[in-house]
């Protein structure tokens, strides 16, 4: 069996579920059985529409010390069990003290600390930049680092991506923030650009894409309402085809971008720090800009103005620019190849990485 202990709500979107959701795909396909652990029923909405085993604690996602202390999870662990912990709030005497019952693996996106973990993975693509062999040279730990790693959903792996660029008068633009969008990026990007840019933004062709926890639908319908160049799309299952068939996305620092990536969509993001601690959105923007395979548009909640100024003035120029935009598409496209997820699955379950 292997456990999985994750949550989704406003606050913090829904990345750590779906990437879970991901790996616990894979698993399966390995001919073992999945259970998740979250917080509240807000976080277990996702994995209830998956069909997945879900067990609500009904603890508090960003203070879940009370899970070990009153043993809530000893009683499902039998010998040689597995524990996943997908979570920014979990420390590592939290870690500790599943590992005394569980094999333990968690996702280290930050670096922040040294993790009581058999298994540690982080995938992103800054992850060079931390010296893990050297904070683990003691330990037995299994790291597993870098995009190889990256646990994309299946269709990315199955769809073929669009490799050359389209020579179109009306590109197609994905506007999107993940599950969440706590600072309405979204509604604030179309107005922005209608309202700086009118020419630019009858031009372009919009696909709005929005997930379970987006907080301001109502008043992003309203805009949607009164512009017929503008399509809203919510909780899309085929993302992977919706990519393939875009020729910019405008997002949010998050797995998205490994997403645009294996459909080498060229892409430009800002960061949101919508939740405790976000710097691996920092790394994200530092090294997706410094290798040339994005654009990066600043920070939407420290300043809004410069970053949705950025997006207006870099859309301007790149949906227009086919050369450039089909040097990111074949940057892109030498990221990730999609089987981050099953690698991942088969260290949990004991099989080779």
């Amino acid at each position: 069996m292997v456990y999985i202990r994750t949550d989704a709500n406003e606050k913090i979107a829904t990345g750590h579920v779906m990437r879970c959701l991901t790996i616990a795909e894979e698993i399966i396909q390995l001919g073992e059985m999945v259970h998740f652990f979250v917080s509240d029923e807000e976080s277990a909405i996702l994995i209830h529409d998956r069909k997945y085993q879900v067990t609500v604690l009904h603890t508090k996602w960003d203070k879940v010390d009370s899970e070990y202390e009153y043993g809530v999870l000893k009683a499902y662990a039998h010998k040689g069990d597995v524990l996943l912990v997908d979570s920014y709030s979990i420390n590592t005497n939290y870690l500790s003290k599943m590992k005394k019952i569980f094999k333990v693996a968690t996702f280290d996106d930050l670096f922040l600390e040294k993790k009581a973990a058999d298994v540690i993975i982080n995938y992103n693509i800054f992850c060079a930049r931390f010296n893990y062999k050297e904070r683990y040279k003691n330990e037995t730990c299994k790291l597993l680092l870098g995009e190889k790693y990256v646990p994309l959903r299946a269709q990315f792996k199955s769809t073929i991506p669009c490799t050359k660029v389209r020579d179109v008068e009306s590109p197609i633009v994905l506007l999107m923030c993940g599950g969440g969008d706590s600072q309405n990026m979204i509604y604030k990007s179309l107005k922005w650009i209608k309202e700086t840019n009118a020419e630019l933004f009858i031009k372009i062709n919009w696909k709005v894409v929005i997930g379970a926890y987006y907080p301001y639908k109502k008043i992003l319908e309203h805009i949607v309402e009164e512009n017929h160049n503008i399509q809203l799309l919510v909780n899309v299952r085929n993302m992977a085809e919706l990519m393939k068939n875009c020729d910019l996305c405008i997002t949010a620092a998050s797995t998205v971008l490994y997403e645009c990536c294996a459909m080498q969509l060229p892409t430009l993001f800002g960061r949101l720090m919508f939740v405790v601690v976000a710097e691996d959105q920092e790394y994200d923007a530092e090294a997706f800009q410094k290798n040339g395979l994005m654009i990066y548009c600043g920070n939407f909640k420290d300043n809004p103005e410069y970053a949705l100024d950025k997006v207006e003035k870099s859309l301007r120029i790149l949906a227009f620019d086919k050369k450039t935009r089909q040097k990111m598409k074949n940057d892109m496209g030498k990221i990730v190849d999609g089987y981050g997820a099953k690698r991942i699955a088969e260290m949990l379950v004991g099989g080779k990485r």
